[in-house]
């Protein structure tokens, strides 16, 4: 007997593998080559109804649902926009300056959280330039917030200062994870980052991450470009040799931005980024590294949410990480009382998440990708408000879901 249930829009049928994954509830299912068949046609098979019903049958994307319900207040504060590496592709070096967090931007980032968490936990992000520069602010604002809320903070750093000294400080202030970046073996990230007196930053950091991920959790960015695409699986098997394999690997695909233009004749053709991505994690599977699901998460980002704020050392808000520094997308003020004084509302998270509407309702892809990232609109698009539509991206992508099953 058949079931009459509507299947959803955002159910994604991987033929070659007879997989269904639905883009909105994360199920996927594994059925027979008949099942597949008659769930292609929307039919289905009574042995397969409750399954289908619980995470594959028809339901409308309600974004808000995600937001409002959220768990958790996400602030992050840039601490400084000086920086003791001098990356060859960093967005920031055009505006990089000594500045420092001001005192009154801390305990206005102090206030507004007390003001916003509402009983609710506090994950804060740390980020930079280079965030341990200011090790000090860090203890000063989480010993404050220890006492005042549930609150833990997350650190994005080179991870040359990451020393086990300063991991076990940060560790007895709240520290939840890091973010650290290794962009290839040794001859190669040492010619893509360095400190500022031009020396290379590989053993060092290779030395902190041994330390790091036993103590932590420790995501690890590999920034990936034409310069070192074919040297990402050297980087992965010398990880291995060095027993560092309890760390999330996280790749990114150098991208162009805003500020300057002599690095980007070497990104990579933006036609064969999922290619890219897949071929990526299939060698990191290989050599033993799990794929994290968040590979298949909801597309919803900071952007899309105000009360996240993303605070820089004067006080502005930004609508995420990627703008931060550019005066054209600050979209509001951070005063010493805790409260936020908005002064752009076209940059606001409330409009950003709803640019997809009329246009991208009916994609199979539309909750992992939500129209697109905010920033790669303004570089493709030249408009905050637009579509950026990855959609072949998520084709690859999604192939990925095999190995879940």
């Amino acid at each position: 007997m058949e079931s009459k249930t509507k299947l959803s829009k955002f159910n994604i049928f991987l033929y070659d593998y007879n997989i269904i994954f639905n883009t909105l509830t994360g199920y996927a299912i594994k059925v027979t080559d008949e099942q597949m068949r008659k769930l292609s046609k929307g039919e289905v098979s009574e042995e397969l109804k409750d399954i289908i019903e619980e995470g594959f049958s028809e339901q409308e994307f309600d974004i808000d649902k995600f937001i409002v319900n959220k768990k958790y207040l996400e602030p992050t504060l840039v601490l400084t926009y000086d920086c003791n590496f001098d990356c060859v592709y960093c967005f920031q070096k055009k505006f990089r300056n000594k500045s420092r967090v001001k005192d009154e931007v801390v305990r206005g980032f102090i206030n507004y959280i007390k003001k916003n968490s509402n009983g609710r936990k506090v994950r804060v992000t740390y980020f930079g330039g280079e965030p341990l520069l200011e090790l000090k602010r860090i203890e000063e604002i989480s010993k404050e917030l220890k006492e005042e809320v549930d609150y833990s903070f997350s650190v994005v750093t080179n991870g040359s200062l990451l020393t086990p000294y300063v991991l076990d400080k940060l560790l007895s202030l709240g520290l939840s994870h890091v973010q650290i970046t290794l962009d290839g073996p040794k001859e190669v990230h040492d010619k893509r980052r360095f400190f500022v007196n031009g020396r290379g930053s590989f053993d060092v950091i290779l030395e902190n991450l041994k330390y790091a991920q036993d103590k932590t959790k420790v995501v690890l960015r590999i920034n990936i470009d034409i310069n070192n695409l074919d040297e990402i699986e050297k980087l992965l098997e010398i990880l291995r040799e060095e027993g560092i394999t309890k760390v999330r690997i996280d790749p990114h695909l150098v991208h162009e931005n805003t500020f300057r233009h002599e690095y980007w004749h070497n990104t990579l053709s933006k036609e064969n980024e999922g290619k890219v991505l897949v071929k990526f994690w299939e060698t990191a599977r290989e050599l033993g590294f799990e794929i994290p699901q968040e590979v298949f998460r909801l597309g919803i980002c900071v952007a899309h949410i105000d009360e996240d704020i993303v605070v820089d050392p004067l006080g502005n808000i930004y609508p995420c990480w990627a703008f931060t520094g550019n005066p054209l997308y600050i979209k509001g003020k951070l005063k010493e009382d805790g409260n936020v004084e908005w002064i752009n509302n076209k940059l606001l998270g409330i409009k950003a998440r709803y640019i997809w509407k009329g246009k991208c309702d009916d994609c199979p892809y539309l909750p992992m990708c939500v129209g697109g990232c905010r920033f790669f609109a303004v570089l493709d698009k030249k408009d905050f408000n637009n579509i950026d539509c990855k959609k072949t991206n998520y084709e690859e992508i999604i192939k990925l879901i095999k190995y879940f099953i």
